[in-house]
């Protein structure tokens, strides 16, 4: 198909699905794949970046497909050791090969490297040829404010398994740094695909960032999103009450209203061909198919459906 750069916008679970097999469909080293970083939190002394982590997993085909996060395979050998000395809950699963590429990823910010660098260095060892950017170097946290605690993400999400009422969902840090190579890369885009993923934790605090949501309202890039919503059902995780949270109906239109200043299109499940007109009212396009991603397949032909129709 030639040579045509694409970015990516990644987080959660949702992104990593689409991600599988693109090696196959487009030129590695055209891909660009910007992953949020406001899971990122240290646990057992261990900097984690889960969405940057599922990223690299899923480039390598290291991913643990069942569910899509950590390594296929992977023991618990150590937090299941830590569970024996330690008097305090080990609610946080970090598989054994997992915690060792946590652990150098520390060593190498130990030693002075900002995160991209860091990252950088992870996927150059692992012949990942794509480009895998965190979207800034400094920490910005997923905070949920529930009613008797605010916690963060992971604490919310793994901790409580999402079952607490959520009465706000809000993004801690400095929101107006990124670093020169996300605008580049947006920049020089020709498509950029923000993907099937939670809305409002996993893409909201990428856009949260200002010089990242001001270079997606300029780039020449066609920019299209894949709906993580059928009718009024979320395909996975707390996607619905995050968006309560912030006022918003549980809809694929809700993602249209939350990233409308820089959509092109939206893809929308073919059932919920209904909701053209209304995406149209917003000023995007709507796109139609099956987007559900079981397998490769459903990656290639969800990117190609955006490709063949630039």
């Amino acid at each position: 198909m030639g040579s045509k750069k694409i970015v990516f916008l990644s987080g959660g679970t949702g992104t990593p699905k689409l991600l599988q097999g693109i090696n196959s469909l487009i030129d590695p080293q055209d891909i660009t794949i910007i992953g949020n970083t406001g899971d990122d939190w240290r646990y057992y002394g261990l900097y984690v970046s889960p969405d940057i982590d599922s990223i690299i997993f899923t480039l390598t085909n290291l991913i643990d497909v069942t569910k899509w996060w950590g390594i296929n395979n992977d023991t618990f050998n150590m937090v299941r050791m830590l569970r024996d000395f330690l008097e305090e809950d080990i609610w946080f699963n970090l598989g054994d090969q997992d915690a060792g590429l946590c652990l150098y990823r520390t060593w190498l910010l130990e030693q002075g490297m900002s995160l991209t660098e860091a990252t950088k260095k992870l996927t150059k060892r692992l012949n990942i040829k794509s480009k895998v950017l965190p979207m800034a170097d400094q920490p910005i946290r997923t905070m949920i404010r529930t009613e008797n605690e605010l916690l963060h993400l992971q604490e919310y999400w793994v901790r409580y398994k999402g079952e607490l009422e959520v009465l706000n969902v809000f993004f801690e840090g400095d929101l107006s740094i990124t670093t020169p190579e996300i605008i580049k890369e947006i920049e020089s885009a020709v498509y950029i695909i923000i993907g099937p993923s939670n809305p409002v934790s996993s893409l909201g605090p990428i856009v949260a960032i200002s010089p990242i949501r001001n270079a997606l309202r300029t780039s020449n890039a066609k920019k299209y999103a894949i709906s993580p919503i059928i009718g009024n059902a979320a395909l996975s995780g707390p996607t619905g009450k995050f968006l309560h949270a912030w006022n918003y109906e549980t809809s694929p239109i809700a993602v249209g209203k939350l990233f409308r200043d820089f959509l092109d299109g939206i893809i929308l499940h073919e059932s919920d061909k209904n909701l053209e007109k209304a995406t149209q009212k917003l000023g995007i396009k709507a796109l139609f198919g099956n987007i559900v991603i079981k397998n490769h397949n459903d990656a290639r032909r969800l990117i190609n459906l955006i490709l063949e129709e630039n």
